[in-house]
């Protein structure tokens, strides 16, 4: 996956970390094994991918979190959207949703995994 315009984490995160995010995708965990989170832009759009340990915290305080079983968020833009993982979709779990989101009726899903999320935002969706 490049991601030219990203500052990457330069570790990963510890096998312990990655185990305590319940329903953590394979592929994002795959990303979050090699670059413990980053922030920058893909094509137009800022992102900050969080690091495991945040994702982990998240998932228990985020309202968007605790109001919609099955979402994992794993970044934001930087203001008032969220990326995450909506497990309970048959296609397109990967999107994002507003960070003060009644429920899953506000995803937006945008692809089946986490590089095609990241090239959906390259090209400006």
């Amino acid at each position: 996956m490049d991601l030219p315009g990203m500052k990457l984490a330069p570790k990963g995160a510890p096998k312990e970390a990655l185990d305590a995010i319940a329903g953590l995708p394979a592929d994002l965990r795959a990303f979050l094994e090699q670059h413990d989170g980053g922030r920058g832009k893909v094509g137009s759009r800022p992102l900050i991918l969080w690091n495991a340990e945040q994702i982990a915290r998240e998932s228990q305080s985020q309202e968007v979190s605790l109001a919609t079983p099955g979402l994992l968020l794993f970044g934001t833009d930087g203001g008032a959207e969220a990326y995450g993982h909506l497990a309970r979709l048959r296609e397109r779990r990967y999107g994002r949703i507003p960070l003060i989101a009644a429920g899953a009726h506000e995803f937006e899903a945008l692809s089946d995994s986490l590089e095609g999320l990241l090239q959906a935002l390259v090209e400006g969706r």
